[in-house]
């Protein structure tokens, strides 16, 4: 489909989701179907590494710090699901991510504060302090996976064997 070609398409909508899009478009002076498109676009542009078949693993893990607990919840993904999508047939050892950090970034919606706060406490290099969750759980896993040290990497594996997310 050429990008002059358009085609309808249904979709439901709940009525506050309809009344957001309503008073966008009003204030934006624009079409609510403007809206929506780029509204789609926005969303491809996040989710762009998952149509990427050749990226797995550590390639994923931008988009898994940005909206994995939110794609986890609204998806309805369970740890199993979300290691096959992150890790899938990963050849190469080095790319994978270690299940127990995905069953972290699964359950991080799910779980209160206080327990994922003790869960993520005996991480390496962490001062879990004052900061927000989702920071210091990011902060892990990029660390881990996106700008690891050498150091940092066998620290991450030695922890990460004692580290246990309950289910």
């Amino acid at each position: 489909m050429t990008e002059s070609k358009k085609q309808l398409v249904s979709i439901e909508l709940c009525q506050s989701d309809l009344e957001r899009i309503r008073a966008i478009a009003r204030r934006l002076r624009v079409r609510e179907s403007e809206i929506i498109r780029f509204a789609l676009r926005l969303a491809f542009a996040k989710l762009s590494p998952l149509h990427d078949q050749n990226a797995y693993g550590r390639d994923l893990i931008p988009i898994f710090l940005e909206c994995g607990p939110e794609l986890a919840y609204h998806f309805e993904l369970d740890s199993r699901t979300l290691d096959a999508i992150v890790n899938g047939d990963a050849g190469d050892p080095q790319k994978r991510v270690d299940p127990k950090d995905i069953e972290i970034l699964t359950v991080s919606h799910m779980m209160p504060g206080y327990q994922l706060h003790t869960k993520l406490k005996g991480l390496p290099k962490l001062a879990a302090g004052r900061l927000n969750l989702s920071g210091v759980l990011q902060q892990y896993l990029y660390e881990k996976y996106i700008e690891p040290s050498h150091d940092e990497q066998r620290s991450y594996r030695a922890s990460a064997s004692s580290l246990q997310v309950p289910l």
